[in-house]
């Protein structure tokens, strides 16, 4: 699993957390505070586990901001606070040093010096809090909507709590077309994702057995609910803590996002999972759209170390072949899954999954062992890294696609 650190920013200036996050993206997660209450950042800092918050001050705010910094040290005194400002007022810094700051920053300064202060802070910490969660979180992104995501996050779901009973195991369902996976299993519930957002305080043994969806097989289920507007009024930092809260609760956590467009949301969810399959099929199309997913999320500075490829509805004599594809993504592959076009569409219809409807198709035994891989494998450390090298994806799609010698 990777050890990754955490910082929270608390800050309403868009152009520092850029900054930011452009200085910093690279070395950890930018999770910023949605709003100024010690509670919120509290909670926060908790479950992301966070060392070094970066405080925003003002000369107009001063009493708040000095009374906060106080507030997260008394509660948190192991953590670093940065306080950031355009202003080099001697009086304002310090005031944010007696408060309790560890540094001060001008944003805008060289990134260099940004990422400097924070290694020196970073060892001054206690290596054994940074990088500790409390479960493995596997994400599957999809550029194109679509049955296939979901049908491969459902089996890998269970396929995870069959082969570890006597762990829970938790898939969220966040993909496009929405709310497939209890269509699938003909399985029925009001509670989403939205509602566990909204429910955070609240979010205990007891409302997990009583409220979220379960499979027979021991399974959990959230998924988006029918409603993606009411997606709008959740920040990045709501994910964050729920994520984080969940994972605490569920060793295994299977997301998929498949056919959900980039955006904060997206971004959020790949950065905090552990490993990434990308899905695609052997198709211009999947293939073009889906490196420009990559594309993305190599903009927004989340490393492809932890990504692998999974080409899904297999043609072994079709090209272009799964190596070649692998290269011109610059992803390891972690699996092929052969079509089985009349058990996936018995899956739809039936309201059973495949490994009760059709145990022996070739599909099962393959997420089988891809779970064991993503699963058990990894966390006896032996996770695949990934390469880089998005930057030429696009010029290869063509090349893909012309018959192998």
């Amino acid at each position: 699993m990777r050890a990754k650190r955490s910082y929270v920013v608390v800050s309403s200036r868009d152009d520092h957390i850029r900054w930011l996050q452009s200085a910093l993206g690279e070395t950890g997660d930018i999770v910023v505070a949605d709003g100024d209450s010690l509670e919120r950042i509290l909670q926060i800092i908790d479950v992301t586990g966070a060392l070094i918050v970066f405080i925003d001050v003002n000369r107009e705010q001063l009493l708040e901001q000095t009374s906060m910094i106080e507030g997260l040290l008394s509660v948190k005194p192991l953590i670093s606070v940065v306080a950031l400002s355009r202003s080099d007022d001697a009086e304002l810094v310090l005031a944010m040093m007696r408060a309790g700051a560890r540094d001060y920053l001008m944003p805008g300064e060289d990134r260099g010096q940004v990422v400097a202060l924070v290694n020196r802070l970073g060892q001054r910490l206690p290596q054994v809090q940074q990088g500790q969660r409390g479960s493995r979180m596997i994400a599957l992104a999809n550029a194109r909507p679509g049955s296939d995501t979901v049908m491969l996050a459902l089996h890998l779901a269970l396929a995870a709590q069959e082969q570890a009973p006597e762990e829970r195991t938790l898939l969220l369902d966040l993909g496009v077309p929405q709310g497939d996976a209890l269509l699938y299993l003909d399985i029925k519930s009001s509670y989403t994702f939205v509602d566990a957002v909204r429910s955070l305080r609240r979010l205990d043994e007891t409302l997990i057995e009583s409220a979220f969806a379960a499979h027979p097989g021991g399974l959990r289920i959230l998924d988006m609910g029918n409603d993606a507007t009411e997606m709008h009024d959740i920040t990045s930092a709501d994910i964050f803590v729920l994520l984080g809260t969940l994972r605490a609760f569920f060793p295994r956590i299977v997301v998929n996002l498949g056919g959900l467009p980039t955006s904060e949301f997206f971004d959020v969810l790949i950065r905090h999972a552990d490993q990434t399959l990308v899905v695609v099929e052997q198709s211009v199309p999947s293939v073009q759209q889906n490196m420009t997913m990559i594309q993305h999320i190599s903009s927004q500075k989340i490393a492809s170390d932890h990504m692998g490829l999974v080409v899904d509805r297999y043609y072994s004599k079709l090209v272009p072949g799964a190596d070649v594809i692998a290269r011109g993504f610059g992803l390891p592959m972690l699996a092929t899954l052969p079509p089985c076009g009349l058990a996936r569409l018995n899956v739809i219809n039936s309201g059973v999954s495949m490994f009760e409807g059709a145990p022996k198709e070739p599909y099962c035994a393959r997420v089988r062992a891809l779970s064991r891989q993503l699963f058990q494998d990894a966390e006896r450390g032996g996770e695949t890294a990934g390469a880089s090298g998005t930057g030429r994806l696009l010029k290869r799609v063509k090349g893909l696609f012309v018959s192998e010698e």
